[in-house]
């Protein structure tokens, strides 16, 4: 029997570790009997992390006992895991609270793209932009930010992770002045896209390393050593993304964590940290934390943040000297 913990994200992160070579049983029973808190990245983590070893198992039939979280049921928990029990996928659902677990197909987003005459980038903007507008409450600054945020994470996933979907769920707690939003992708992790160029080879032996360059300012896949800092195309990558949205989640009072193959590091007012205990996740999965009346500013710490990327980059010889065209006006930040 696997017993499935309750949906913290320190358990989910563990729990995907303990299960990396475990080996399902004919018959095997998952026990969902201690699953009462449900914040959307341990439902991400937790149910494709049982979706994969379920699909990478001989193993004809499993059973669930205790499926009896009506939220769970709700956000869609259980049919990610591949259960027949709550909200099906076809069903399209949400309010300004919530967003359940969903799951946009790379192709269709490209499909999207080419009916309209677009890039996928820009489809990606359009789809983040009503995203965001689901979760804002009214909040103009937030508004902008999470598009923002949303649009920066999800063009990573077809640019540079090789995987087939985005999975994204989403949750604000007005007694807590909080939101919390988790996306995840299945593709080929962070190292594994980071060591796609030549220039990382003799700096990333691991899943941390990468993850503490991926979150440092200008790194990509991307770069070039000795060519052009960066192309005209407003679209281009500069590794600027991931740098911003953990900073700005910091500053502003909120977490943010990236986790990928073994590792996983938080990011907060502390500073940054490591998960003590081994994950293992296929692919990619971040975590937004921010409390909405703290994004009244949110402007001028991201200019400060930028500026302070920027000058950090000028430093690294592996590293795109400035943020793209995009991250600029996005940010309002044109010079």
């Amino acid at each position: 029997m696997i017993k499935v913990p309750d949906l913290t994200a320190n358990n989910a992160l563990e729990f995907s570790g303990e299960l990396q070579d475990y080996q399902l049983s004919e018959g095997e029973v998952f026990d969902f009997s201690e699953v009462h808190n449900c914040d959307p990245f341990p439902m991400l983590v937790v149910s494709r992390t049982i979706w994969q070893l379920r699909k990478h198992s001989d193993v004809k039939k499993c059973v669930a006992h205790e499926c009896k979280n009506g939220y769970a049921e709700h956000m869609r928990f259980y049919r990610a895991i591949g259960i027949k029990q709550g909200k099906d996928f076809s069903e399209n659902y949400g309010n300004q609270r919530y967003l359940p677990i969903t799951c946009l197909k790379i192709s269709d987003l490209r499909e999207i793209g080419a009916a309209r005459l677009e890039r996928i980038q820009e489809v990606i903007v359009n789809k983040s932009k009503l995203m965001a507008n689901v979760l804002s409450q009214g909040n103009a600054s937030y508004k902008k930010w999470l598009s923002y945020a949303l649009t920066e994470i999800m063009r990573n996933i077809p640019e540079h992770s090789q995987a087939d979907a985005i999975w994204y769920c989403a949750q604000y707690w007005p007694s807590f002045d909080l939101v919390e939003f988790a996306i995840m992708d299945e593709g080929i992790g962070i190292k594994g896209s980071l060591l796609s160029n030549s220039a990382y080879e003799e700096l990333i032996h691991n899943d941390e390393e990468a993850l503490r360059y991926a979150i440092s300012p200008g790194i990509s896949r991307t770069f070039v050593p000795g060519g052009q800092n960066l192309s005209s195309d407003d679209w281009a990558n500069s590794g600027y993304g991931l740098f911003m949205i953990s900073r700005i989640c910091a500053e502003l009072g909120g977490s943010f964590i990236i986790a990928s193959g073994d590792a996983a590091l938080k990011v907060d007012k502390s500073g940054m940290k490591t998960y003590p205990k081994p994950c293992h996740l296929q692919g990619t999965a971040i975590c937004l934390r921010v409390r909405l009346s703290s994004m009244g500013n949110y402007e001028d710490v991201a200019r400060k943040i930028l500026n302070l990327g920027e000058k950090e980059a000028k430093q690294n010889g592996r590293a795109i000297k400035s943020a793209s065209k995009s991250t600029r006006s996005i940010l309002g930040y044109e010079e």
